[in-house]
């Protein structure tokens, strides 16, 4: 089955990720989301695994069958609200009402219609791309600036970089406080990374009618439960059996109405699919909200985030350097140099080069 992911496979590099760069567990989380989100978009298309979308049963043979199998797939089938457990053949499926047809029910109380399947693939890839649209924008911003200014000071090295950290601490002190901008665009993106968590949340409890917000719970509740159970959430989102009927001209023209009933096993897929991405979303949503408040923090407090860098350097001397350094320091210089002390191997060359080149 890992076959399924291989193309995907193909597309992901990791060169990116040995080149220094600013980012944060916000960033990591979108980023994995993003790849969670391309998996499920794969494998809810894999049809060598599925089998097809929909078969129904129509009493009719081939081209005829084929064109009402491909219209209850397109036009999207229902299942029926509140129905008698008594007279229903599965979860949702069962007798319409007496002298009512399906244009004269009342959809938000007899019938439930279901067309967001036809759409999964594509929601999912536009899911992908909005969780990337941060990333991307923060790559734009940075254009490989941080890179730059670290002067390969990320690696250890063989030769004397005594060159590298002088250049990197002259720009460094002869550029202070002028790196605000920098450090406010990144937590803008962060808060974009947030909002669109937050948003894509919403939007697939929109794309679902409403249900995903309560369907991951009750699913997982009811997840160890008989597939026929009609209690069971995944039969009422994701049902394996439904209605649909077909609408077309008799041999004298008169308007014939035929009710098909068809199984969709690709909510066999999509019900597990959504299970998974019920909790990735959440979870990504929990976790930019934290880091977001947390950064948020650090930029309305000084002594906090002072008190934070310090305390990340080990040497005495460094620390003394550090709250020498600081106190001429705004946010973004402050945001600049804590990167600096996750990427350089040379931190405490680089701070006591940066404090001597102020006093001068």
């Amino acid at each position: 089955m890992f076959d399924v992911f291989g193309d995907l496979k193909k597309q992901i590099t990791t060169s990116g990720l040995t080149k220094p760069r600013v980012s944060s567990l916000a960033f990591f989380a979108a980023k994995a989301c993003m790849f969670i989100t391309l998996m499920a978009c794969v494998l809810v298309t894999a049809k060598n695994y599925i089998g097809d979308n929909i078969n129904c049963i129509t009493g009719h043979e081939k081209q005829e069958h084929k064109a009402i199998e491909t219209y209850c797939f397109i036009a999207s089938t229902f299942t029926l609200v509140d129905l008698n457990a008594a007279t229903a053949a599965h979860p949702g499926v069962g007798p319409l009402q007496v002298g009512k047809t399906i244009d004269g029910v009342k959809e938000d109380a007899d019938l439930r219609r279901h067309a967001y399947y036809q759409w999964v693939p594509m929601v999912l890839v536009l899911q992908a791309v909005i969780y990337y649209f941060p990333l991307w924008l923060w790559d734009k911003i940075d254009k490989g600036f941080f890179e730059a200014a670290l002067c390969q000071l990320d690696k250890v090295h063989i030769s004397d970089v005594t060159k590298n950290i002088e250049s990197s601490a002259r720009y460094f002190a002869s550029s202070l406080t002028t790196h605000r901008s920098y450090g406010v665009s990144f937590l803008l993106c962060e808060c974009l990374v947030f909002g669109v968590a937050v948003g894509n949340l919403f939007f697939t409890n929109t794309f679902l009618g409403g249900e995903f917000f309560k369907f991951g719970a009750a699913a997982i509740k009811y997840l160890g439960h008989d597939a026929t159970d009609p209690t069971n959430p995944l039969n009422e989102i994701f049902p394996k059996v439904a209605k649909c009927t077909w609408h077309k001209f008799g041999p004298s023209g008169t308007i014939q109405t035929e009710d098909s009933m068809c199984v969709l096993p690709l909510n066999i897929v999509n019900e597990k699919t959504y299970i998974v991405l019920w909790l990735v979303y959440i979870i990504t949503a929990s976790i930019t909200g934290i880091v977001l408040a947390l950064h948020l923090l650090l930029f309305f407090f000084a002594s906090i985030r002072n008190t934070v860098l310090v305390h990340m350097a080990h040497k005495q001397k460094t620390k003394l350097d550090l709250q020498n350094v600081l106190i001429k320091c705004n946010y973004g210089d402050w945001f600049l140099m804590y990167h600096f002390k996750r990427n350089m191997a040379y931190f405490s060359d680089w701070i006591s080069k940066v404090r001597e080149e102020l006093h001068k």
